[in-house]
């Protein structure tokens, strides 16, 4: 996937990172806390993105 947005990047890459680190061990109760909060945050950007880009689309 191309990202052009480096702070997008950035959270991707923690959530697949948290991901991975989550299937060596499903039982961790710390790695599942820290994939959901990655999860959790990019969730958050991408709402705030498409609320953006909504606002802009109505303005045009």
């Amino acid at each position: 996937m191309d990202v052009n947005n480096q702070h997008l990047k950035t959270l991707l890459e923690r959530t697949d990172t948290a991901f991975r680190e989550l299937l060596k061990e499903p039982d961790s109760y710390d790695l599942n806390i820290a994939y959901e909060k990655a999860k959790e945050e990019l969730d958050s950007y991408i709402v705030s993105l498409r609320q953006t880009l909504a606002q802009r689309a109505l303005q045009r």
